[in-house]
């Protein structure tokens, strides 16, 4: 029974393995199909940010050449890889390796400067924006040098040593250049964090979660393409058209998320406000403006709005945005995230220790405070206070010791 129960499994994973070869061999099968349809989505994701209204140019430019290079993909994919598309006479010239290598290579540096753009204005003069080309352009010189057409691209047939020496030297250089892209993007990621704290005092998960979204769907995709690179020379040629078609279809995943998630948060990934921490710091300090930020704080208690941001702030303390950012870095030492949540779990301290606020909830008291996520309120209050909000109430009413005033009351 068991061996019968093996048999059978061995006989459907053959013919799994047979309909994966099948799908490859004649045009318009199911893989090309669906390589149609990312193709179709990725200029529907370039249109859809064309049409966003935006403040930063720039971020826009640059993920709309991002999903644009996607979509060159898949067209030289279909070009190359495809058994009846790959006779076309394209395929005898250069066209094919070197739109690839323009497609793969350029997609990380778009992706990097769209997160830089996010933070910096990026001056695309600058000499060193050209050094991103350096890559596509030295695996373009050796495609053309050595002539390596699309059909020597594939490393499918026997060439001269030399062509074949230079499609593995441009291969390798496809494969191995994300890594050094995804730590800078990974970087910068951290940086458009910490502008985020900078300028508004609740920040959203799920917007946070989204430009990592963005990164590690590419680079699971690229690790994927590095993996099959690694591994391919040890395997049959059936079995890398396999992981190949594994591939693409995890691009379409990645794509179809992306495209629910930008009809989502339309705006998302575009709306940040630019941030200068050099600019800040450099203001000299003014005790008058301090005694402004100070009043604004005790009289009207703007830290308990619910989504109050840095211009906000500035507005009701008659001071200009970078002026206060520059009295939070020089005199309180904090950014305006840790502030504002700062004096939120002082009035929730206040509040939890208060006789009349006994029977209130802490749930009403989250809100009380100004917190808008109750998840985000546990994690800023045991951060500051080292215990969570009932084990502070509960200490407060066992110990006998009075309750230490706040700062600003």
């Amino acid at each position: 029974m068991a061996r019968s129960v093996a048999i059978g499994a061995a006989g459907n994973a053959g013919m799994t393995f047979r309909i994966l070869i099948i799908m490859n061999q004649n045009f318009l099968n199911l893989h090309d199909a669906v390589l149609i349809l990312t193709f179709i989505e990725c200029l529907f994701l370039v249109g859809l940010l064309k049409v966003l209204p935006t403040a930063r140019p720039q971020s826009r430019a640059l993920l709309s050449s991002f999903f644009g290079l996607n979509a060159i993909w898949v067209v030289v994919t279909l070009l190359s890889w495809n058994d009846e598309l790959r006779t076309l006479w394209i395929n005898t010239t250069l066209f094919t390796p070197v739109l690839t290598a323009f497609a793969l290579l350029l997609q990380g540096p778009c992706l990097y400067l769209y997160f830089r753009s996010l933070v910096d204005t990026i001056d695309f003069k600058h000499w060193k924006m050209w050094l991103h080309l350096l890559p596509f352009s030295v695996v373009a010189l050796a495609i053309i040098v050595f002539d390596v057409d699309g059909v020597a691209w594939i490393l499918k047939t026997a060439m001269p040593a030399e062509k074949e020496a230079a499609a593995r030297f441009a291969w390798t250089v496809i494969r191995c250049l994300p890594i050094v892209y995804i730590a800078a993007c990974f970087s910068v990621l951290r940086r458009l964090h910490e502008q985020q704290h900078h300028l508004y005092s609740v920040v959203s998960p799920a917007k946070l979660k989204l430009d990592y979204f963005v990164l590690l769907s590419f680079v699971t995709h690229w690790l994927w393409a590095f993996f099959q690179y690694v591994v391919g020379n040890f395997l049959s040629e059936e079995v890398n058209d396999i992981i190949g078609n594994c591939e693409d279809y995890l691009v379409v995943l990645q794509l179809n998320a992306l495209l629910v998630l930008g009809l989502i948060n339309a705006k998302e990934l575009l709306n940040v406000t630019p941030y200068d921490a050099k600019k800040v710091t450099s203001q000299p300090l003014d005790e008058s403006k301090i005694e402004l930020v100070e009043r604004v704080i005790k009289e009207q208690k703007i830290y308990l709005e619910n989504n109050i941001n840095l211009d906000r702030f500035a507005e009701a303390a008659g001071l200009k945005p970078r002026v206060l950012s520059s009295i939070l870095h020089s005199h309180y030492k904090l950014n305006f995230f840790d502030f504002i949540n700062g004096l939120r779990v002082e009035e929730a301290k206040r509040l939890l220790t208060a006789p009349e606020m006994e029977d209130v909830s802490i749930l009403d008291i989250i809100y009380k405070s100004g917190f808008n996520s109750q998840s985000s309120f546990q994690r800023m209050f045991k951060r500051m206070t080292g215990c969570t909000p009932s084990e502070y109430r509960r200490n407060a009413r066992a110990s006998t010791s009075p309750v230490n005033s706040l700062r600003f009351n």
